[in-house]
């Protein structure tokens, strides 16, 4: 089975040769375009540069964005959950039964 396979795709390599298209003529390089040698000579004054055209501005924002984030974080920071405080950083001892 592998060695039909090989010879199958070997046969198929070899056929496509034979059926490749080939030029009906020669290919000849394309003459040279001819250049002109005539001269032109132009006078006058030179045209004025076109004005620059600015894109228009947008008007100011009422609050800025730099603002609104103060705000934000100002409240965050007024809200209860930040606002907790610890009173003592010490655990509560555990009561022993000699002491109770």
């Amino acid at each position: 089975m592998k060695t039909l396979l090989k010879l199958l795709i070997g046969g198929v390599v070899l056929m496509s040769q034979g059926f490749a298209q080939e030029p009906k003529h020669a290919i000849v390089p394309q003459l040279p375009a001819v250049h002109s040698t005539e001269q032109t000579i132009a006078s006058g004054s030179p045209k004025r540069p076109a004005p620059v055209v600015e894109p228009k501005a947008l008007p100011p924002l009422s609050v800025s964005l730099g603002d609104i984030a103060r705000a934000e974080r100002a409240a965050h920071s007024a809200a209860p959950k930040a606002q907790m405080i610890v009173a003592e950083d010490v655990a509560p001892k555990e009561e022993t039964a000699e002491q109770k």
